[in-house]
């Protein structure tokens, strides 16, 4: 008989306490001595509380102004500019226009920045009442540029005109004056091409024999000139 009582001593007791656990545990919830429940977490952070890097925030959060600086644009790249000519000084060319036709070419002298002396030599023909008198022309020019020497640059030019000409043992000259506007390209190995224009005026031709005559009135034209050069100093 012993072993049954303390038998069911021990189920009346195991049982008692499962039953004032069940009871008694709600009870010091509501007195908020026992052990909260299970609450979820909040749905939005406060500010400052979750330093997420952009584009990670946590659903509904949003960052106080200015929290997070926006990137930089990217750098755009700098335009790529053609080095300057070192060669600056001394050149020769081919040059035509300046009312002295088109075969003839020139020595390129530049002792100062922006100051170019350009000597030019043509041979050239005219047309005249006798026939088709040949000869030569000089026309050197004062040119001054308006960029830095060796680079690419607008420019203005005055120079003098000397034309001579002969036809069955007659010779004949005249000189004149032209005032140019233009642009020169230039390129750092030392090519350079220019193209102008402006006014040309060439005085009267007039020369005779008694048999054989060169004439050519004076004229006050519209003027062109271009050249191919090369600076070597």
């Amino acid at each position: 008989m012993k072993p049954a009582l303390a038998f069911v001593r021990t189920s009346a007791f195991v049982a008692l306490s499962i039953a004032a656990t069940f009871f008694l545990t709600p009870l010091s919830w509501a007195q908020g001595t026992g052990p909260a429940p299970y609450a979820p977490p909040p749905a939005a952070y406060p500010p400052g509380t979750y330093a997420a890097p952009p584009g990670q925030y946590p659903p509904g959060y949003y960052p106080p102004p200015g929290a997070y600086q926006p990137y930089p644009p990217p750098a755009e790249e700098a335009p790529r500019v053609d080095p300057p000519a070192t060669a600056t000084h001394f050149g020769v060319g081919y040059k035509i226009g300046n009312g002295l036709g088109f075969l003839g070419g020139d020595l390129i002298v530049s002792p100062l920045p922006h100051v170019v002396l350009d000597l030019q030599a043509n041979t050239f023909s005219v047309n005249t009442a006798s026939g088709t008198a040949t000869g030569f022309g000089l026309a050197p020019a004062l040119q001054f540029d308006i960029r830095d020497p060796g680079r690419s640059t607008p420019y203005i030019g005055v120079g003098y005109v000397y034309a001579k000409l002969s036809l069955d043992n007659v010779t004949a000259s005249a000189s004149g004056m032209f005032i140019n506007a233009g642009y020169e390209w230039k390129w750092s190995f030392g090519m350079g091409i220019i193209l102008g224009g402006g006014i040309c005026y060439l005085g009267k031709i007039q020369s005779t024999d008694g048999t054989t005559t060169i004439s050519r009135d004076a004229q006050i034209l519209p003027n062109i000139e271009f050249g191919l050069r090369f600076m070597f100093l």
